[in-house]
């Protein structure tokens, strides 16, 4: 019997990811006010619980505190989003040709179930199932890289990537099966080990999705 991990959560961080998670849905939105003895009666914590949760929620740049005003959910302009994707076009085609210099057979398999978990979340429009798989198979990429140091930024920015799916999704998301799709030349690239067609291919993917969020049409 193989043993696992059981991963144990303390209730601050428990109550920060359901805040998180709020957070990254727009269930709060940007400016909205977070406090502490609301969200202590709503969890049935502390407030000293809430300060630890609101701490690493500051961690995270999803909170900010303006000294004696209150802890707000922080907003982000099409600024931060135009930098959040011009970052992925250096650290992300880095990743591939690392990836693609030590990826495996079961590597490949696992690409491929989570191109088809997406697959799937198209045609049944189900939006947050294909940004869990999204975010799945990116992230795959950036662990078989094996580069610790770019998978934690990774891991940072995959937060505010999630905020950009939900603050944008009145615009972007019209077809949930073509964005699943414009990973398939990607996976195809990884399985033949070609460098030069995997980036294209993701370069071509995420132009795609900069150019939907950032035009004229999105009110952001």
């Amino acid at each position: 019997m193989i043993k696992k991990k059981v991963v144990y959560k303390s209730l601050a961080e428990q109550v920060y990811e359901s805040i998180k998670e709020s957070i990254i849905r727009s269930e709060l939105k940007s400016g909205d006010r977070i406090i502490e003895l609301e969200i202590a009666r709503t969890y049935g914590v502390s407030q000293s619980t809430v300060r630890e949760a609101l701490g690493l929620l500051r961690r995270d740049e999803l909170v900010v505190t303006h000294g004696n005003k209150g802890t707000y959910v922080s907003n982000f302009s099409k600024k931060d989003i135009e930098e959040i994707y011009t970052f992925r076009e250096v650290i992300e085609v880095f990743a591939i040709c690392r990836a693609i210099e030590r990826i495996t057979d079961e590597d490949v398999a696992a690409l491929e179930d989570i191109y088809n978990n997406m697959v799937e979340a198209g045609k049944t429009d189900d939006i947050d199932k294909m940004r869990l798989n999204d975010v799945a198979f990116h992230s795959i990429i950036y662990k078989i890289a094996e580069h610790s140091f770019m998978y934690q930024v990774w891991e940072d920015i995959t937060n505010k990537m999630s905020r950009i799916w939900y603050f944008t999704g009145q615009f972007y998301f019209r077809d949930l099966q073509e964005l699943a799709e414009m990973h398939k030349p990607i996976l195809d690239a990884f399985k033949k080990k070609n460098k030069e067609e995997a980036c294209e291919a993701f370069m071509k993917h995420l132009n795609y999705v900069r150019h939907q969020i950032l035009s004229p049409a999105n009110p952001s």
